[in-house]
């Protein structure tokens, strides 16, 4: 072969070399550019707002959460309803997490920014957010490690972020999501309220507790204060005591949702107290409130006379149930003041919407166990003498006699009448002594005073007497 043949062999090979690599497609695996563009967002917005399904994993913690009749619920805790909170919080950090940084890689890369699902390694996997909508996947975001700030100062500047239908490479955003969290107990709404409405009357008793006195308060309307029924002549509520109950379970909050057998295992059932309320729609209530058993710890540190501690403080289990629901109100009387006819219509108006806010009360809180602490419960423990005190005694009141006062006439000139207020009087007259009194007579006797003669001058001096200057005011006049 020649060399001229060998040479065309050589291009053509390089021709051909450079055609194929050329025409070739490149997978998107080594692509230089992501999907996302710098201010994209990581989640569309039309799937933000109509997401009806939200699950979060973090370890091996898991909430799930979803819609149900419009409402956000907690699947792990019964279908409990959710935070709300909670959930417009991390809906409206998707809605603002944008684009701020994109990083082409590829699946072997992943776990460098802790975004491989898949690795075993203990706190290397990363935080999972999974939307649903219409029971379908529509996104799920892998939330990485933390991007550390480059300016020095050692905070935070966003986090690396995946996407699963994404596999052009990782992103980061501002928002940190700090503040999530998977465990379902911090995605339920702690709030316990049967009460809100505020109640007109409770009857508390002691089922097994013999040693308890029953009692019974009502008012008028949540206005007014709560009167102790049954009391005796000498008896009268004690207002200080029976203030607390005005808004027994009306903004109260639990700390933890009890299971059924848990509760059967940490109820003392023995010091339970039986709650009987009425509020004002009409609706009556049956709450039970039942203290936790007391451990052997706390026993143990109870018989250490030596070392004796304070008694810890003692949670208690509420459980609610609706007998009934609210009443239509009574008609007013004719006669009814302006206020009263406009109360009345607005409790007219609003039964349809109690009855419905009664209704899911009944299903959210029936069945269940609510752990709340000693302050939630009020004045439920105290026995009714505790409610009461003695009835002071009404004073009589003490008459003051005052004798009657004349009032002269303008003609009246009696000596001994008193003056009429306002008017000056001349004060009284001295009386002076009759001469025909015998006063001793009082004389000063001063004893004579001796003049000296005047000294004899001889005959011979003539006394001339002293010129005598004129005053000021006699100058024109000649000097005697």
């Amino acid at each position: 072969m020649s060399r001229l043949q060998l040479l065309i062999l050589w291009i053509l090979a390089l021709g051909a070399g450079f055609y194929y690599f050329n025409s070739k497609d490149v997978p998107d695996s080594i692509s230089n550019k992501t999907e996302l563009e710098v201010g994209s967002q990581i989640v569309p917005s039309d799937l933000i707002e109509t997401v009806d399904s939200l699950t979060v994993i973090s370890g091996d913690d898991k909430a799930s959460l979803k819609k149900l009749d419009g409402r956000w619920v907690v699947s792990e805790k019964g279908d409990f309803p959710a935070n709300y909170d909670s959930i417009n919080q991390i809906i409206g950090a998707l809605r603002e997490a944008k684009v701020a940084q994109s990083v082409v890689a590829t699946d072997e890369y992943y776990d460098r920014f802790n975004l491989d699902p898949a690795t075993e390694e203990d706190g290397e996997q990363p935080d999972t957010i999974l939307l649903e909508k219409d029971g379908k996947e529509s996104s799920t975001i892998f939330l990485g490690k933390t991007r550390e700030s480059t300016g020095g100062s050692g905070g935070r500047a966003g986090r690396f972020v995946r996407l699963s239908n994404d596999e052009s490479g990782v992103y980061v955003v501002q928002e940190s999501f700090s503040f999530l969290n998977a465990s379902p107990d911090n995605w339920i709404n702690k709030s316990l309220t049967p009460l809100k409405e505020g109640v007109v009357k409770m009857e508390v008793t002691a089922p097994n507790d013999e040693s308890f006195k029953s009692w019974t308060v009502s008012r008028e309307s949540v206005r007014d204060d709560f009167i102790v029924e049954g009391l005796g002549e000498k008896e009268e509520t004690k207002s200080s005591e029976t203030a607390a109950l005005k808004n027994l379970l009306a903004g109260a909050t639990f700390t933890e949702l009890i299971t059924s057998d848990d509760y059967k295992k940490r109820a003392n059932e023995k010091a339970a107290r039986q709650l009987k309320a009425t509020d004002s729609t009409g609706t009556t209530f049956s709450i039970t409130v039942t203290p936790e058993k007391k451990t052997e710890e706390t026993e143990e540190k109870k018989e250490d006379g030596a070392n004796p501690t304070p008694a810890p403080a003692v949670d208690y289990f509420v459980s609610i149930e609706i007998l009934n629901g609210p009443t239509k109100p009574e008609p007013i009387a004719a006669d009814a003041s302006v206020q009263e006819k406009a109360v009345y219509a607005e409790r007219v108006n609003n039964l349809a919407d109690v009855s419905t806010g009664v209704n899911r009360m009944r299903k959210t809180y029936e069945g269940r166990y609510f752990l709340v602490s000693e302050a939630t419960i009020g004045s439920l423990n105290k026995n009714r003498g505790e409610l009461i005190q003695p009835k002071e005694e009404e004073k009589k009141p003490v008459s003051v006699a005052t004798p009657p006062i004349r009032v002269p006439s303008p003609g009246d000139k009696a000596v001994n009448s008193p003056p009429l207020p306002g008017i000056n009087t001349p004060p009284p007259s001295i009386a002076r002594p009759k001469e025909t009194q015998n006063k001793p007579k009082i004389e000063a006797v001063t004893p004579p005073i001796q003049v000296p003669p005047i000294p004899n001058k001889p005959k011979g001096e003539e006394t001339t007497p002293e010129p005598v200057e004129p005053a000021e005011s006699e100058k024109d006049s000649p000097a005697e």
